[in-house]
């Protein structure tokens, strides 16, 4: 395999590796040999091969479950969040992608396992270069002021953090926000382009319809849209060879853009270097306001489950100040908030800077006046909007929270004070939930939690993401409380709160991870906390479907047998129970269920036998400690009472 040394050529040109993987099926060798001869290979239930593969087999997998590939000459196995997880060489893929080696062993859902081999390439496979197809994004709507992005260079991703789309972060705030840090992105395989949802809060469109857990091949024309109706584009698509001269010549222009250095009166280039803006040279349409996407992302970011982000605000948002030739050298007087004022009314009314009173007739200064004064009340009062943005830029989340619950109070609906409102409250209250949670105080954590509800209470964004807060801390304060991954499941005491958690998670798991999603996004603390969860959660699913499910099939067969008003009934539950013993040794309290079953029968017998006395001193005596015999106290009286009364 190749070292983290090739050359820049070889870096650049990833189709011309020298190596396929090929996955050989150890479990279910009836499978065949999987040969991947792209760089992005998906693993899931409802893609090739397995979902032609027999029920068994694949039922354990995600449909979004592993994704495969190459990057630099190294192939790679990354998780992407599935229920029953991915091993690799008997160790948890999690968070980050792996390297994968030759004789590796793979394990998909604990049931799939399968060999790695990296073997030689094909020789003169015909393989379609990736950089013969160019893919146009033009805006849907020209009343926005988008660019159109043109991306020669794959895989391309969306994201909120990403200078393509976080240059509009001050214009639009709120619809920048709609986007996720890891949104979507945009492949090729085969010459044809794909596109993939990332798992994102409020998710991609192609025409109009929601993607689920799978690509979809993008064809020209089509109505591409992220997080909503604003960012939509439609697509255009062009292919031609490596040698086509206008392709050959996008690449080259886009290089140059990005490689040369900024001139003193040029805009600054952005912070992605694989985005530039092209002056018009291109044979497309305004392309002075082009974006060119000339350099691949990395499928290392975009299959990290937590990577390693910055603040998701983080988009520069400094400003030159503007100088007159006279005073290019003069340091700027601070203004007061009354000149301030009149100068940006001037500017809203239509003028440049402050008015000159001398030029306004004697009535029209009155009137200009009254307004400036009335205007100016509200003003240096301070508005909502201003202050909420003060408080989030000096970081006082608490105060920005506490304004934004009142402030929704009176104005409900308010989108921009919603998604600032969330932010406010996560930053400012998250951190100290999430130490209680460590510390095991979970009491604590429950009225944190409380209290962040309150804060959530008028505002639609942030009331979800609470909710799902509250549900994490229950998840871990069971799954502590209880011991961990190798607690016994005790019968009738945990299947309760563990199917309770599993059916909240199960109404809707891709809302909830989206939830948890942009929780991250506004606390990077958040990752292990979240990837910690996730994992309970997992293991919890298995014991339900393993441990809680027999458990169900024991309780329902005592129920049966105390039911059946056969002598013999009960018989077979001793054996039974000491079967599930055996089979099932991480359950517990069983017993317990067999010290219940041993006194319940012989009171019974000395019941029905006519030993009146010896039932009744056995039922005084007796503590049931199992629902199912606790619950029949009533009818053992009642037969002791029946048998006193035939012995009379």
């Amino acid at each position: 395999m190749a070292s983290d040394g090739l050359p820049i050529a070889e870096m650049e040109m990833p189709l011309t590796r020298r190596f396929d993987v090929v996955l050989k099926p150890v479990s279910h060798p009836e499978i065949g040999d999987i040969r991947i001869e792209n760089d992005l290979f998906a693993i899931g239930r409802a893609e090739p091969p397995f979902a032609s593969a027999r029920a068994e087999i694949v039922a354990e997998l995600s449909r979004r479950h592993a994704k495969l590939f190459i990057e630099n000459g190294a192939a790679y196995i990354a998780d992407l969040g599935s229920k029953n997880g991915t091993m690799l060489n008997g160790r948890d893929v999690r968070e980050k992608p792996q390297v994968l080696q030759d004789g590796d062993e793979l394990r998909f859902a604990g049931v799939l396992v399968c060999r790695v081999a990296l073997v030689p390439r094909t020789a003169n496979r015909a393989v379609r270069d990736a950089r013969s197809v160019v893919l146009t994004l033009t805006p849907e709507r020209a009343d926005l002021g988008l660019e159109p992005i043109v991306v020669t260079s794959f895989p391309f991703l969306v994201s909120k953090t990403d200078e393509t789309f976080a240059r509009y972060r001050d214009a639009y705030p709120h619809q920048v926000n709609y986007l996720s840090r890891r949104h979507a992105h945009v492949f090729a395989e085969n010459g044809e382009l794909f596109v993939e949802d990332l798992g994102s809060t409020n998710g991609t469109f192609v025409e109009g319809t929601r993607l689920e857990e799978r690509a979809v091949r993008l064809e020209d024309g089509a109505l591409l849209a992220f997080g909503g109706n604003h960012f939509a584009y439609r697509v255009g698509i062009r292919r031609g060879s490596v040698a086509d001269p206008t392709l050959t010549q996008m690449q080259a222009q886009a290089r140059t853009q990005i490689e040369a250095p900024a001139d003193a009166g040029q805009r600054a280039e952005p912070a992605n270097a694989g985005s530039a803006t092209v002056p018009a040279a291109m044979p497309l349409a305004d392309m002075d306001r082009t974006t060119f996407i000339a350099a691949p992302h990395s499928f290392l970011d975009i299959f990290c489950v937590d990577p390693a982000g910055t603040q998701e605000d983080g988009a520069s948002r400094g400003t030159a100040a503007a100088k007159s030739s006279g005073a290019a050298h003069e340091a700027p007087r601070r203004r007061g908030a009354i000149e301030t004022f009149i100068d940006e009314l001037s500017i809203a009314l239509g003028g440049n800077a402050a008015p000159d009173m001398r030029r306004i007739g004697r009535w029209g200064a009155i009137a200009f006046a009254l307004v400036c004064a009335l205007v100016a009340t509200l003003y240096l009062r301070g508005s909502p909007q201003r202050d909420m943005r003060a408080l989030m830029a000096a970081g006082r989340f608490d105060a920005a929270a506490q304004l934004a619950n009142g402030y929704l109070a009176r104005h409900p609906g308010d989108a921009a004070f919603e998604a600032a409102g969330a932010e406010a409250l996560i930053k400012a209250k998250v951190p100290d939930w999430l130490a209680a949670l460590k510390a095991n105080a979970f009491d604590r954590a429950r009225a944190m939690a409380a209290e962040m509800q309150g804060l959530a209470s008028h505002n639609r964004e942030a009331a979800p993401l609470i909710a799902e807060l509250v549900w994490m801390g229950e998840l871990e304060s069971f799954w502590r409380g209880r011991g961990g991954s190798d607690a016994p499941i005790r019968i009738y005491r945990d299947e309760v709160p563990i199917t309770s958690l599993i059916t909240r998670w199960n109404d809707d798991p891709n809302e909830h991870q989206r939830a948890l999603e942009q929780i991250l996004s506004y606390l990077p603390a958040f990752s292990e906390p979240y990837a910690d969860a996730l994992s309970h959660l997992r293991k919890l699913q298995t014991d339900d479907s393993v441990y809680v499910a027999a458990l169900e099939r024991l309780k329902a067969a005592i129920e049966a047998a105390l039911n059946d008003a056969r002598t013999d009934r009960l018989d077979a539950l001793p054996a039974m129970i000491d079967d599930y013993s055996e089979r099932y040794p991480r359950l517990a309290g069983l017993s317990l269920l067999r010290d219940d079953l041993r006194a319940y029968r012989q009171i019974e017998r000395d019941a029905r036998a006519g030993r009146a006395q010896a039932a009744a001193d056995e039922l005084a005596s007796v503590h049931f400690a199992t629902p199912p015999f606790q619950v029949r106290i009533p009818k053992l009286q009642a037969l002791s009472a029946s048998a006193s009364g035939s012995a009379r």
